[in-house]
């Protein structure tokens, strides 16, 4: 392929002879879906000579396994080692798509958006489910990440069932996608969505202070607060959450009102919660 698209401001740098280890600064981190496309794939991986690649599909007997397989054979007769993970989620889910892509920055350490000497992972938007290119964009928006768009010279889809060719389309370039930051609510206001989570979404308000230790027994000395005082401290909280945020709604007023976690708090969890613990999810081959 003539006049292999290029990435501004990554040219002259010889890889490793090995991937560096995962959480390494420096490390040239890649993320895409993959869908009924290879080459909007591969190039920008190649392109940025990447140290890693994180490959998101949806299931082992998904339509576009083949398309994933042909990936991992071009990324394999790289002139250097890449390592490629093959990641399994619901690529039609946003909440499914943003938790896998925060467990990749969590294990890249990436989370920090405005760490210095670190270079952002990037992620492919243009290839996959609109769901994972929202997911993704969003996902730089939030931690140190680099959202590009591979453009194409030509389509070649039809209406027959696509399959993987020898050239399925041609990149003409990569650009960069500009994005804004994202600010995140306070510790305090994420907890009250921990603790309407872990107790199944809903909650009396006096069993939400009960959970979130506002009632001052946690305190030392272990005396209990007024009951105003207590709810003015509740109060505090679930303004901004449902006023601001519109994370939580709020039923009915007093001790026996209820506060339920909205779908945009659900999201807020996946974006904002405590990171969980990523255990080894890769369901695919592996390049090393």
């Amino acid at each position: 392929m003539a006049g292999r698209p290029r990435v501004r401001g990554r040219r002259g740098r010889d890889p490793p002879a090995r991937p560096p280890p995962r959480g390494e600064p420096r490390a040239r981190i890649h993320v895409a879906a993959v869908g009924f496309e290879v080459e909007r794939v591969v190039e920008p991986i190649v392109a940025d000579r990447a140290d890693r690649a994180y490959l998101l599909t949806r299931a082992r007997d998904d339509a576009a396994r083949s398309f994933v397989d042909e990936v991992l054979r071009r990324l394999a007769r790289a002139p250097w080692p890449i390592e490629v993970e093959v990641r399994r989620t619901d690529i039609w889910d946003v909440f499914g798509a943003l938790a896998e892509l925060r467990a990749i920055f969590e294990r890249e350490a990436r989370l920090d958006r405005h760490a210095p000497d670190v270079v952002p992972l990037r992620v492919n938007v243009s290839t996959g489910t609109k769901i994972t290119a929202i997911a993704g964009t969003l996902a730089c928006m939030l931690w140190k990440g680099e959202p590009y768009y591979a453009q194409v010279s030509r389509s070649w889809y039809s209406g027959l069932t696509p399959k993987a060719r020898p050239v399925n389309d041609v990149v003409t370039r990569i650009d960069p996608v500009g994005v804004y930051e994202l600010r995140a609510p306070s510790a305090d206001l994420v907890e009250v969505l921990e603790a309407l989570d872990r107790r199944g979404g809903s909650l009396r308000k006096r069993d939400l202070i009960r959970e979130l230790g506002l009632d001052g027994t946690s305190a030392p000395g272990g005396r209990a607060l007024s009951a105003q005082a207590q709810h003015s401290r509740l109060r505090g909280r679930l303004e901004p959450l449902e006023g601001k945020w519109g994370f939580v709604a709020a039923e009915r007023e007093g001790p026996r009102g209820r506060v339920r976690l909205t779908p945009q708090g659900r999201l807020a969890l996946t974006l904002f919660g405590r990171p969980r613990a990523d255990p080894e999810r890769s369901a695919g081959p592996r390049s090393n």
